[in-house]
């Protein structure tokens, strides 16, 4: 064999060798690929469980027609009224609707009950009152008969949404949705927390915890005023939204402090990505308003930093404390020695 065969060789398998790096390097991001969508579904998906319950309940209602709602609101509301009278209005409402009572409690309560049941619980609702009313010696509305029937006769029924219905939708967003920030609230981040807590502990997975704050955020209120001051809490939720992941959770738990929590990320990630966002953020902040708006986080790990929520939480807030005292504008992540 001469020179120029085996450099030709040589040269192939040197070839060969470099594809299968390349085959093995594509094969592992495409795993790590499947685990962080994995961990968007159980994660976040999870988490939403409790918004898509009550969104189907929201449709429910609002297939009803909008008169019933409006009489049947009303009739609440309507105090003075006697059980008797309300029972005769309610019968006046229910002559041209089979499924009237179904209809009834979804409105007033947000309960999903076949007509049937309901016209079973109307009648022992509207018999409690009638009993009610007979030992105080005194009429009692509906709602009364109702909320005093279900704690005390009928303990299936937990937690009755008896609320104004127009106000469902809006209690709805505040339940998750931070109102300044248009981001999710600390109710929200203590859900998910707990749950990315539970799905990486039996899976034995990793995830990040980042908490920041705004660094001399009272100076930028009392000088522009607290208007502007929720100007930029909004530019900061936005550009949170552009830099990280839509897989990471990014949450206003505070006057001027965020969390994000990052699924399958290790902490070397967790910091690109949070000096990626402070970087945006100056860009940001300079571009839109001239100011220079600076942000100061730590970053802890589940698992070697924190196994439980006080745990991560203290861990990252010690390391958010450290990057304050050496000169804000940084990210710092956790260590024992901090």
């Amino acid at each position: 064999m001469d020179l120029n065969q085996q450099d030709e060789i040589t040269r192939l398998r040197n070839l060969v060798e470099l594809y299968e790096r390349i085959s093995r390097l594509s094969e592992r991001e495409l795993l790590e690929s499947e685990k962080t969508r994995e961990a968007h579904e159980n994660t976040a998906g999870m988490a939403r469980l409790e918004l898509i319950k009550m969104n189907e309940q929201l449709k429910a209602i609002r297939k009803i027609g909008p008169d019933l709602k409006t009489k049947v609101i009303s009739l609440l509301h309507d105090h003075e009224s006697g059980l008797i009278e309300f029972r005769a209005r309610i019968v006046e409402l229910a002559e041209n609707n089979p499924f009237f009572y179904s209809d009834f409690f979804r409105i007033i309560s947000h309960l999903e009950i076949q007509e049937i049941e309901a016209r079973e619980l109307w009648e022992e609702i509207y018999n409690h009152g009638e009993s009610m009313s007979a030992s105080l010696q005194r009429s009692v509305n509906f709602v009364v008969s109702m909320l005093d029937y279900i704690f005390s006769k009928n303990r299936i029924i937990e937690n009755p949404k008896i609320v104004e219905l127009y106000s469902f939708e809006e209690i709805i967003l505040n339940t998750v949705i931070d109102e300044t920030s248009g981001i999710y609230n600390r109710r929200y981040f203590n859900i998910i927390l707990n749950k990315e807590i539970n799905r990486s502990s039996r899976y034995q997975r990793d995830f990040c915890l980042l908490i920041f704050d705004v660094d001399n955020f009272k100076i930028v209120n009392d000088t522009y005023g607290h208007g502007f001051g929720d100007d930029i809490l909004r530019l900061i939720a936005g550009t949170m939204l552009y830099s990280f992941r839509q897989e990471d959770i990014c949450c206003r738990i505070g006057g001027e402090e965020f969390a994000v929590i990052l699924p399958e990320t290790l902490r070397e990630s967790a910091l690109v990505a949070a000096n990626r966002f402070r970087s945006y953020l100056l860009e940001a902040a300079m571009s839109q308003y001239g100011l220079t708006v600076t942000v100061s986080g730590g970053i802890c790990k589940f698992g070697e930093d924190g196994k439980d929520t006080n745990e991560l939480f203290k861990n990252a807030d010690n390391a958010l404390y450290k990057a304050k005292k050496s000169g804000k504008d940084k990210f710092f992540v956790y260590t024992t020695d901090l």
